[in-house]
This record gives C-alpha cells, sequence and structure tokens, in this order.
C-alpha cells in the first residue's frame, strides 16, 4: 500500500520545465567567439556551475571565471558583460505544459505542493518571469539550492525541505489529519536517480520520472488523483 501522501515537491528541471544545457553552452560560446564544448568544459567540468547554484559565489565572480577562462582560448571581441552572461546561461528553458493542469489538480484536492530544486539565481529569475502557467500558480514551499547552500543530493536541503514541508502542515493542518509530518508522507518526484536515492535515505517516498505522463503514472500510483493526459503535449 503507498503511503499517505501530504506533501509533493517536485523537481524543477524536467519535471515542470524541460532545459538544454547544450543550448546554454552555445549562447555563451557565442557571446566570446568560442565552441559549446569549451563553453561546457568551463563552466560545468571544473564544478563552476556547481559553486553558483550552491551560492557559494555570485554572480559577478562566475561571469568573471568565466571571462579569464575564455580569454586563455581565444580573444573576445571587447568585454562580455556580466548580465549577457547570466541571460545565456539562462536561456535554455521550456515549459512542460503537461504539468500545468497536474498542479491545478493537486491545489483543488488541498494537497501541499512544492519545489525542491538545484537552481542558481538567473536560472530561478529567469524561469520565474517567463509568464509561463506551470510556475504561475501557489506553491507552499520553494527549496532552492542557492539560497540553501546545499544542493541535492546532499543532506541539508533536504532537512530543509523537510522542515518547511512540516512547517506548512502545522500552520495549515489537515481537517481529518492534524498529526505531524512524517517522512515517508512526503512524495518526491526528480528526474536524477541520486537525488531520490537521498531523498528516500531520509524515510520519504521518492521516484525518478520525467515531467508528463511519466509524472503523472507516478502521482497516481500514490492514490494521488490528477489527470491521465493534461495535455496533448506531454513532453515526457
Amino acid at each position: 500500500m503507498p503511503a499517505n501522501i501530504r506533501f509533493v515537491y517536485f523537481d524543477l528541471g524536467n519535471i515542470l520545465v524541460a532545459f538544454d544545457r547544450n543550448r546554454a553552452n552555445e549562447n555563451v560560446a557565442d557571446l566570446f567567439g568560442g565552441t559549446a564544448e569549451a563553453s561546457d568544459e568551463i563552466m560545468h567540468t571544473g564544478g563552476l556551475q556547481n559553486q553558483l547554484e550552491t551560492g557559494l559565489i555570485t554572480d559577478e565572480e562566475y561571469a568573471q571565471a568565466i571571462r579569464d577562462a575564455y580569454a586563455t582560448v581565444v580573444q573576445p571581441d571587447g568585454h562580455v558583460a556580466t548580465g549577457d552572461i547570466m541571460r545565456a546561461i539562462s536561456d535554455m528553458f521550456t515549459p512542460i505544459d503537461s504539468m500545468v493542469a497536474v498542479l491545478e489538480s493537486l491545489r483543488q484536492a488541498s494537497m501541499p505542493i512544492g519545489i525542491l530544486s538545484n537552481t542558481c539565481a538567473a536560472h530561478w529569475e529567469w524561469v520565474n518571469n517567463r509568464g509561463w502557467e506551470v510556475l504561475d500558480g501557489h506553491f507552499h514551499a520553494q527549496v532552492v539550492s542557492y539560497e540553501a547552500r546545499s544542493m541535492k543530493p546532499d543532506r541539508v536541503i533536504y532537512e530543509t525541505a523537510m522542515k518547511l514541508a512540516a512547517e506548512c502542515l502545522a500552520n495549515h493542518p489537515a481537517p481529518t489529519n492534524n498529526a505531524p509530518l512524517r517522512p515517508e508522507e512526503i512524495l518526491f518526484v526528480d528526474d536524477r536517480e541520486e537525488n531520490i536515492d537521498a531523498a528516500r535515505s531520509h524515510g520519504w517516498t521518492a521516484e525518478v520520472c520525467l515531467g508528463g505522463k511519466q509524472a503523472i503514472d507516478v502521482l497516481r500510483r500514490h492514490g494521488l488523483n490528477v489527470p491521465l493526459a493534461a495535455t496533448a503535449k506531454e513532453n515526457a
């Protein structure tokens, strides 16, 4: 029997919005006259992006690190502004529209929902400023790594998310269940196995999936009444 789910956390990337990392690499390469491969090496291979997403460095420090690294590869035609770099790394997302009806059905059923995501401020601001319906509604908790100073699958970000979910239910108890939130009553969906394994190690109910039909199937298996097919475009 599935656990009695009282709170649902969604990952952001590949669950609510799709992303194309190579597009970001190409965007940065276009700014510097380099290649997508060089951008990927600079931003991701050495862990620079992870530092940004855990709030260990500022946007300016991140951008300067890219400028310095590219200066050893090519000679950029003039100074590349930090704002241009942050827009370049962020312009890689598209909404997964089939999740709109899923989220709305959970809200109508008074199921508290949240976002638990590894992301940086630039990406977070970008997706939230697009006017996409999938991110337009209310989320009871929004736990993002650059604010938590911890990235999945690290322990701290899950502890932060658990605390916020528990506070949400304590402040807005369900009419039929006022008990403290237990870990297994959180359902978490994420596209990465290591993040799901970490959630399970904290006692959560968690499954690997992509947004769209896969996520719908997971939610329904755990007793949540969501649409079988939210839209014709399921992006899964």
